[in-house]
């Protein structure tokens, strides 16, 4: 890259100095020249930037290339032993900061942070000014313009018709004038053009080898965030897959023909009413933080059940049985209890916990007093309406819409927060719901390019919509530009255990 900034650079230098040399008079000279200074700090400042960019991510290509050579028994020790990998300052420094989450995120066992995250075209942008100097072609072509009307108005101040001498050397100046108006348009044309397409060239080249050695670090190094997810997703379904044919003999919990053996769904009712004698059910906890700063501002809870033998149960498993048999009403008060117990916990201990968001289904609504049954498990607890929230499912307010209402409206009067969870941006099914937030769940939008006209819809009607299941770098940085502030998902943080939770909050430790 070091022989192209010198080619580059010998050009640029060499079309300014003869533009400026053959300048018909001193105005139009200084004009070109404040030109040829722009042009020099917009390649000091981006274009060379850029070209060593492109190499170092030519050199991060060697280094993987490397890395995978070095006889190490886990890859990151041999990207790590590749120091410094991309041989350019700005690059190692951001790449070694990556290196440090890394080995956070390895200790707590949680989905790697994709390369894309930290080495992207918005980062690339920061550092090459890019917004500054796309303005330079304009500023050019501005600097033509006003040595234009300095050469006009120079020409024009010194007419005079007072003799033919006079006369003759008015229409001189004058010509002069126009001339050193047209030489410094055209001059700011040239150079116009010529730094444009030499910027959109390299950058052109830096966005492609960057985007190369992205691929590399995903085939070679690291997967996706998005391909990791699928990996550890198919490796629990193989591992559910392994239990379930170790216990198919004798476990209630055989699922194969659970659809189509209605004795088979009670086997498993039986089970689940044993688990939830055992202890088996609890709840784990997602955050909900700001995009832009990751900061946590309250945490959805989660059904859980941790089976004796087979471990972590999908909800997908025995959600459509416990809810088809309206037993999900109690181990929904079940939960609630449990998270309030915690909640309690946390207060005692010192600390002033974020508010915790509880689930509210069609048939909790329908089979229980919602309202009383939480309200004496906060005054149970002594706890402050504001410690929770209630989110009530969006399908409610389609089947049963005035037991949505209603039950928004007594939580409301107690001033506890309302929330709609799981929309699927079908605004006409929210009725008249007075929430103070709506969740979108991306994986409920059949279109994916219709979230973007979600968002200006929800702008338009004053809704409040917080994006759920953020899974990817791609998907965190489209909702942030349709406008998003707050969101969930697997990209922002992994569903946790509470006391993986109050670690990360920094909560004092609490017994049951």
């Amino acid at each position: 890259m070091r022989k192209t900034i010198i080619i580059l650079s010998t050009v640029f230098a060499v079309i300014c100095v003869a533009l400026t040399a053959i300048s018909p008079d001193y105005l139009s000279m200084l004009v070109v020249g404040v030109m040829g200074v722009a042009v020099a700090l917009g390649f000091v400042f981006s274009l060379v930037p850029l070209l060593l960019y492109s190499g170092g991510f030519k050199n991060g290509q060697l280094s993987i290339d490397r890395a995978k050579e070095i006889n190490a028994d886990y890859i990151w020790t041999a990207v790590q032993i590749e120091t410094p990998f991309f041989r350019q300052r700005n690059l190692d420094q951001i790449f070694d900061s990556y290196l440090e989450s890394v080995k956070e995120e390895r200790d707590k066992g949680v989905v790697i942070s994709d390369i894309e995250d930290v080495i992207n075209e918005e980062a690339l942008s920061l550092l090459s000014w890019r917004g500054v100097v796309l303005q330079i072609a304009g500023m050019l072509t501005a600097l033509g313009l006003l040595g234009t009307f300095l050469g006009l108005v120079t020409g024009i101040s010194s007419v005079s018709f007072g003799t033919a001498e006079a006369t003759i050397e008015s229409i001189e100046n004058l010509l002069r004038g126009i001339a050193t108006a047209f030489y410094t348009s055209i001059v700011g044309v040239i150079l116009s053009i010529l730094f444009n397409v030499a910027y959109r060239l390299v950058w052109n080249i830096a966005i492609r080898e960057m985007n190369l050695f992205i691929d590399r670090f995903h085939a070679q190094i690291q997967l996706s965030v998005d391909e990791q997810i699928r990996a550890k997703q198919y490796l629990n379904t193989e591992r559910m897959i392994e239990t379930l044919e170790v216990i198919r003999t004798n476990s209630s919990l055989n699922l194969s023909q659970k659809a189509a053996d209605p004795a088979q769904e009670q086997r498993m009712m039986i089970d689940i009413i044993s688990g939830l004698k055992r202890g088996e059910f609890t709840f784990s906890l997602e955050p909900v933080c700001g995009l832009s700063d990751r900061n946590i501002l309250k945490a959805e809870s989660k059904l859980r059940w941790n089976h004796s033998v087979l471990g972590t149960v999908q909800p997908s498993v025995y959600l459509p049985i416990v809810e088809s048999d309206g037993f999900i009403a109690k181990l929904d008060v079940h939960m609630w209890e449990e998270v309030l117990k915690t909640v309690k916990g946390w207060v005692r201990s010192g600390s002033n916990p974020v508010p915790v968001i509880l689930d509210v289904r069609k048939t909790d609504l329908l089979a229980l007093d919602v309202d009383e049954t939480i309200s004496s498990l906060l005054d149970k607890y002594d706890l402050d309406p504001r410690n929770i929230e209630i989110a009530i499912d969006a399908s409610t307010y389609v089947i049963c819409n005035e037991e949505a209402i209603k039950a928004e409206r007594a939580f409301i009067e107690k001033g506890i927060r309302i929330s709609v969870s799981n929309f699927d941006g079908n605004f006409v099914g929210l009725g008249a719901t007075r929430a103070d937030e709506v969740y979108l769940n991306i994986d409920l939008v059949e279109n994916p390019d219709d979230v973007e006209s979600i968002f200006r819809q929800a702008q338009n009607t004053h809704i409040n919509l917080i994006c759920g299941g953020v899974s990817s770098a791609k998907q965190l940085a489209d909702i942030k530009k349709y406008g998003c502030l707050y969101g969930k998902g697997e990209h922002l943080y992994p569903e946790m255990t509470r006391y993986e939770f109050a670690k990360l909050m920094q909560y004092p430790a609490v017994e049951d």
